[in-house]
C-alpha cells in the first residue's frame, strides 16, 4: 500500500472552494495532484513524471516526487478523446478529426478528416499505426509513417468502446457495444476470432507482452482473462462490487491493476490470479490507469485528481470488506499536540500537529497496515488497536481478529487483549480507562473488557436487537454505554437500533429504533448525537432518550459526526464532500464547510479552534472554524 510522506503545503492555489482555501491552515501528507479540468489521458513518461491531457487541451507534466505540475503546454484542439503511445511521445486526439501531437513540443504531426465520430484510439507498440473505433461501429487503420489509411472494416451497428494492439502489432482487439471482442488481422482488418462472455460495456483492454492473453475490463464488475491462442476464456476476476472502468499492465507483464466507479484499485498477480494489494482513490472514480516503466508504481486518474503510489506485491488477499469496516478514524491526542489517522487497512499516521512531522511509532508487529479501528484512553496514555489476523485474511466467510495495547509515550507494545473473535470495528475505553468496549459490523455482541486481568467483564450478547454493531461510546462520568446497530438488510421498517446499556446492572436503559453509523456524546454528558442511515443527524437528550432536534440538510450518506471540546458545537461531514455545523445551544445551522474532497472522518482540536478533515490516503486538512463560522455569522 502506497504511504506517502508528509509535507506542509506552501501553495493554496488549487481549486478549492474559497471559503475552504481561505481558512485552510495546514497540509498533512502530499497535497493531491489536480488538474483545472477533465482528465482525457494519462501515462508515464519516465518513472518520475506522469503526463496527462486535459479535455481543454493542457498537456501536463508532473512530478509525482513533489506531487506538482512541473510543465504544461496549450494543444490547439480541445477534445475529449486522447491517447499516448507507448512512450508518450507522442499523442493521438479525435472528434470527427484525427490529431497526432508531438508530446515535448506540443506541434501538431499529422491531421486528417474522419468520417464518422471517434470513440476509441490505440497506437501499435511501434507508433508505426493508428487505429481509430467509431460510433457507427467502423474501425479504421491509419499508417503514420506515410500518413495514409491502410484499411476499413464495419464489425457492429453499434459504436466502438475499446481498442488495443497486440504488442508485435499483428492483432487487433477491438470491443464494440454488443459486449463483444473481435480480433482483427492487423493489415487487412479481417476478423479471426471473437471473445463472448461480458455482460456490459467494455472500456478497457490490454495484451500480456507475449500475446497470448488478453485482458478485459467490464462494466458487469468483472475483469476477464482470454486465451488470445484459443480465443477461450482462463478466468473471471469478480472481486469489484460496482463497474469496471479501467485496467492497465506492469511492463513486466507480472501485475494486472484494475479500477472500478467505487474509487478502488486492485493489483492482481498474473502469475496466479490472485490480488495482491489494494488502494482508494482520493475522491472520485478512476478512469485511467498506467504503470511506471519499472513496474514499481502506479499511478490511477480521477476526473480531475491523479493519485501515484508505489505498491509493494504481497502473498496475501486483501483486508475482508463489509461496507461498514471502512471505517476511517481521526482524533487529536489529549495532551500532546499530536493527530492520528487510519484509514482501514493502512499503518496509524501520527503528526506532529505544528511541525508536521511524521511520528515513528513500533508497533511491535509484524503487520501494522491491518489496522481496522482504534482508540485512546481519555488520559491519552494507552493506544488500542484492532486488526485483521494474518492467517484469518484467506477466510472468506467470518475472519477473526485481535486487539493490542500500547504503552502510547513509549510507543511499546504491551499487551494483546483478544483473540479469535470477530474483527473489531469500534473501539471505546471507559471514562476511567479501566475498560474497553469492542464491537464489529461482523457481529451483534459488543464485549467489555477489564483491561486490569484482560477478560471480558460483560458481554452484551444481543446490544441492539440483532443488529450489526457500527459504533460505541461511553457516557462520560457514569458506568454507561450507547451502541448503534444497522440493520445491513433492512428492506422496509427499522434499519436498526441504538440502545444505552447501564453496565453496573447489565441492563438496558433506553432504545431508538433508528439505525446509525456513528455516535457522539456532548462534553457536559446532556447530548447523544446520532447519524442516522436515513441521511439525517438525530439528537438525544441522553437522560430520557427523548428527540431533542432532528437535522436534515443531507443529501448524501453522514461518515462522522463530533461535538467540540468547548461544548459549543456540533459538527458532521457527508459523502457530498461538505461539513456541517450547529450551535450546541439551540441545533441552529451555522454554516456549511465545502471542501474538494470526500471527507470520510472529522475531529476538532483540543482548543476547538481548528477542525481536521481526513479523506483517502491519510490525506488531511486542517481548518480554522472560528474564522469560517465567525464569517458565516456575520453573513446571517
Amino acid at each position: 500500500m502506497y504511504h506517502a510522506k508528509c509535507t506542509m503545503r506552501t501553495d493554496y492555489s488549487l481549486n478549492l472552494p474559497m471559503e475552504s482555501a481561505s481558512i485552510l491552515v495546514r497540509v498533512f501528507d502530499k497535497s493531491p495532484m489536480r488538474t483545472e479540468s477533465e482528465i482525457s489521458a494519462l501515462t508515464f513518461s519516465n518513472p518520475h513524471t506522469i503526463l496527462t491531457i486535459e479535455e481543454d487541451g493542457i498537456l501536463g507534466f508532473w512530478n509525482i516526487k513533489t506531487n506538482q505540475e512541473q510543465n504544461k503546454k496549450e494543444l490547439e484542439p480541445m477534445i475529449p478523446l486522447w491517447r499516448f503511445n507507448q512512450d508518450a511521445s507522442l499523442a493521438a486526439g479525435a472528434s470527427d478529426y484525427i490529431h497526432v501531437m508531438d508530446v515535448q513540443s506540443g506541434e501538431p504531426k499529422w491531421g486528417a478528416r474522419s468520417l464518422s465520430w471517434v470513440t476509441s484510439l490505440a497506437f501499435s507498440f511501434d507508433s508505426s499505426l493508428l487505429a481509430t473505433g467509431h460510433e457507427d461501429g467502423k474501425v479504421r487503420l491509419w499508417n503514420l509513417k506515410n500518413k495514409k489509411p491502410i484499411a476499413e472494416i464495419h464489425l457492429s451497428k453499434l459504436g466502438v468502446s475499446a481498442l488495443s494492439f497486440k504488442l508485435d502489432g499483428l492483432e487487433l482487439a477491438v470491443a464494440t457495444e454488443d459486449c463483444s471482442i473481435t480480433l482483427l488481422e492487423t493489415t487487412s482488418l479481417k476478423p479471426v476470432g471473437k471473445l463472448i462472455g461480458h455482460k456490459d460495456r467494455i472500456p478497457s483492454m490490454v495484451w500480456s507482452p507475449d500475446g497470448s492473453r488478453l485482458y478485459s475490463a467490464g462494466w458487469d464488475t468483472t475483469v476477464r482473462v482470454w486465451d488470445a491462442v484459443d480465443r477461450k476464456p482462463i478466468i473471471l476476476l469478480n472481486s469489484h462490487a460496482i463497474q469496471v472502468q479501467a485496467i492497465a499492465l506492469s511492463p513486466d507483464g507480472k501485475y494486472l491493476a484494475s479500477a472500478d466507479s467505487d474509487l478502488l484499485v486492485r493489483i492482481w498477480s498474473t502469475e496466479l490470479f490472485q490480488e495482491v494489494c489494494a488502494a482508494r482513490e482520493m475522491d472520485e472514480e478512476v478512469r485511467f490507469l498506467a504503470f511506471s516503466p519499472n513496474s514499481k508504481t502506479i499511478a490511477s486518474g480521477g476526473v480531475v485528481h491523479i493519485t501515484a503510489w508505489d505498491f509493494e506485491p504481497q502473498t496475501k488477499l486483501a483486508l475482508s470488506v463489509h461496507p461498514g469496516m471502512l471505517r476511517n478514524s481521526i482524533c487529536v491526542h489529549p495532551v500532546q499536540n499530536e493527530l492520528l489517522v487510519l484509514n482501514p487497512g493502512n499503518a496509524l499516521n501520527i503528526w506532529n500537529i505544528d511541525s508536521i512531522k511524521e511520528k515513528p511509532f513500533p508497533y511491535g508487529m509484524n503487520n501494522p497496515e491491518d489496522f481496522l479501528s482504534f482508540a485512546l484512553s481519555k488520559d491519552g496514555e494507552v493506544l488500542a488497536g484492532s486488526f485483521i489476523f494474518q492467517g484469518s485474511k484467506q477466510q472468506v466467510g467470518n475472519p477473526s481478529g485481535s486487539i493490542a495495547l500500547w504503552d502510547y509515550h513509549a510507543g511499546k507494545l504491551t499487551r494483546i487483549v483478544e483473540s479469535s473473535c470477530s474483527p473489531a470495528t469500534s473501539l471505546a475505553f471507559s471514562p476511567c480507562g479501566k475498560f474497553l468496549a469492542s464491537g464489529g459490523v461482523l457481529a451483534t455482541e459488543v464485549c467489555v473488557w477489564n483491561l486490569e486481568n484482560n477478560t471480558p467483564s460483560i458481554q452484551l450478547t444481543d446490544a441492539v436487537d440483532g443488529n450489526s454493531i457500527a459504533d460505541i461510546v461511553f457516557v462520560p462520568d457514569a458506568n454507561r454505554l450507547v451502541v448503534a446497530g444497522v440493520d445491513w438488510l433492512a428492506t422496509s421498517g427499522k434499519d436498526g437500533q441504538i440502545a444505552l446499556w447501564d453496565l453496573d446492572t447489565n441492563k438496558l436503559v433506553h432504545s431508538c429504533n433508528m439505525g446509525a453509523f456513528h455516535l457522539a456524546i456532548s462534553v457536559d454528558a446532556k447530548y447523544l448525537a446520532c447519524a442516522l442511515v436515513c441521511k439525517q443527524v438525530m439528537v438525544l437528550n441522553l437522560q430520557t432518550f427523548e428527540k431533542v432536534a432532528m437535522l436534515c440538510e443531507f443529501q448524501h450518506s453522514i461518515n462522522s459526526i463530533c461535538f467540540s471540546p468547548d461544548g459549543k458545537f456540533l459538527a458532521a461531514s457527508s459523502e457530498d464532500q461538505q461539513v456541517r455545523f450547529w450551535s450546541v445551544e439551540n441545533f441552529t445551522h451555522l454554516g456549511t464547510l465545502a471542501i474538494d474532497f470526500r471527507v470520510k472522518a472529522i475531529a476538532f482540536g483540543t482548543d476547538s479552534n481548528h477542525l481536521f478533515a481526513l479523506g483517502n490516503n491519510d490525506y488531511c486538512c486542517q481548518y480554522d472554524v472560528h474564522q469560517f463560522l465567525g464569517f458565516s455569522s456575520a453573513e446571517k
